[in-house]
């Protein structure tokens, strides 16, 4: 009985594989694409140039723990309020407060400003898009030492 291999000849071979490498050269190419258009695999830019510094990054946080400052965020009106106490529970007031939302998905990241809302509170507009979870980081760009990062969850 004759079938389509038998008998097995030189072009049934080649176009086998052809198949194989042609099937092998697709997903290869499809993993490729995926994984150069989703999570990059840095948590934060410039990280070689912060693992270098990392002893100023651990003399600022031990300057902070002296301080003894305490930070809470909180999400109200389209906006996220930042509150920092001092060791004795006295709002910190004259920071002068830069940070961001950072979301798992890199690409959805948005910067924040923050303005002085009342003695200890800071305030800043949420622009983006909000829901779901993030991680935010804010950093006092004036001479004490202050940064925080908190894990938010947003509806």
């Amino acid at each position: 009985m004759k079938t389509f291999l038998n008998p097995l000849r030189g072009w049934h071979v080649l176009v086998m594989i052809l198949m194989f490498f042609g099937v092998t050269i697709g997903v290869n190419a499809t993993f490729i694409t995926l994984a150069l258009t989703t999570f990059p695999g840095e948590d934060v830019p410039h990280s070689y140039v912060q693992g270098i510094n990392y002893n100023d990054t651990i003399e600022r946080r031990r300057a902070q723990a002296e301080l003894g400052w305490t930070a809470r965020f909180n999400a109200a009106d389209d906006a996220l309020l930042l509150e920092v106490l001092d060791a004795e529970g006295t709002p910190v007031s004259g920071l002068a407060l830069t940070g961001s939302m950072v979301h798992p998905d890199s690409m959805q990241d948005c910067p924040l400003t923050f303005a002085a809302d009342r003695p200890g509170i800071y305030r800043a507009s949420l622009d983006c898009d909000a829901s779901g979870r993030w991680r935010v980081r804010a950093i006092n760009d004036g001479d004490a030492p202050f940064e925080v990062e908190y894990e938010l969850w947003l509806p």
